[in-house]
């Protein structure tokens, strides 16, 4: 009998990036046809606001449409669209889905904190060869997951972190400085002390600021991810990279790592921190980077 081949397309609109993955699938596995990302940040100002600007509006329709554009060059059997951190903080989200609805036909699902870690898990899980010791952590731009197993069950924590919203808070201008440093430092200890201990655990970093990390130290000229698949990077190389940026202006990171998309580099700092902070935090002194997250797992977790 012939395994059936499914074409379906997977959108996570996510609070600092929008991202597109078309896939071939059959008997579990996914075979990529196409894989796109742009920094809509659609979260922008949200934490003072409460409400997704017209701007954000603006940068995510724009997005959503050529998407659209996109899979309709494929054969494609099915649609997901999801909505992460940023649709479930904001006033105006119910609102901002209705016209996704009516705008390109896409009925944009909502997902909770625990949702969205499950359905990293069974990406990054479906792509890796991971011991059970492991601790993959999906940093966003208003969230971050921590996912791990225990006694056979996957548990997710998501916290109120995100590069976006740390940025905003406390890297005023360009630089940073030493009192906004530690203000930053304090602030995101203060938030992962509500965590279990996850001392000692393999981590595995998804999403755009470890991939972007990744690249980077791979010295990349362009963002290749089949490259940066299971890279391991150590917590001394991290630490120097952030000691190396955070004096560094936005238009000199674009111009420094070629590799970087130039919407990244606004929150890159408050990343690698971020990154920075969890490694020490839970004694982890190397991390690897997926390529696979949330949108290979909402594939699969349907197929």
């Amino acid at each position: 009998m012939e395994e059936q081949v499914v074409v379906a397309a997977a959108i996570d609109c996510g609070s600092n990036s929008t991202r597109l993955l078309i896939s071939e699938v059959s008997d579990g596995k996914i075979k990529k046809l196409f894989k796109t990302h742009n920094v809509t940040k659609t979260s922008e100002g949200l934490d003072n606001t409460l409400i997704i600007s017209k701007e954000s509006k603006k940068r995510l329709f724009r997005t959503l449409k050529t998407y659209i554009n996109e899979i309709e060059k494929f054969k494609v059997d099915q649609v997901l669209c999801i909505g992460t951190a940023v649709f479930r903080d904001a006033q105006n989200s119910e609102e901002i889905i209705e016209e996704v609805k009516r705008k390109f036909d896409l009925d944009l699902k909502v997902v909770s904190g625990e949702e969205e870690g499950q359905l990293t898990s069974v990406g990054v899980l479906s792509d890796s060869n991971i011991n059970d010791d492991f601790l993959i952590v999906d940093i966003g731009g208003r969230s971050t997951e921590f996912i791990y197993e225990e006694d056979k069950k996957i548990n997710v924590i998501s916290l109120n972190l995100g590069v976006v919203s740390i940025s905003e808070r406390f890297i005023k201008e360009n630089t940073i400085e030493a009192n906004d440093e530690e203000s930053t430092i304090k602030f995101i200890n203060n938030n992962l002390d509500f965590l279990d201990d996850l001392s000692n655990k393999s981590i595995i970093g998804v999403a755009g600021t470890f991939t972007s990390l990744a690249s980077i130290f791979l010295g990349q000229d362009k963002y290749d991810e089949e490259a940066i698949h299971l890279k391991s990077i150590s917590l001394e190389w991290v630490e120097s990279f952030y000691n190396k940026i955070k004096s560094m202006t936005e238009s000199e990171i674009i111009v420094t790592f070629s590799s970087l998309d130039p919407k990244r580099a606004k929150t890159l700092k408050s990343g690698v921190l971020l990154i920075v902070c969890i490694m020490k935090k839970f004694k982890i002194n190397e991390l690897k980077v997926s390529k696979s997250d949330i949108l290979e797992g909402l594939i699969l977790k349907n197929y």
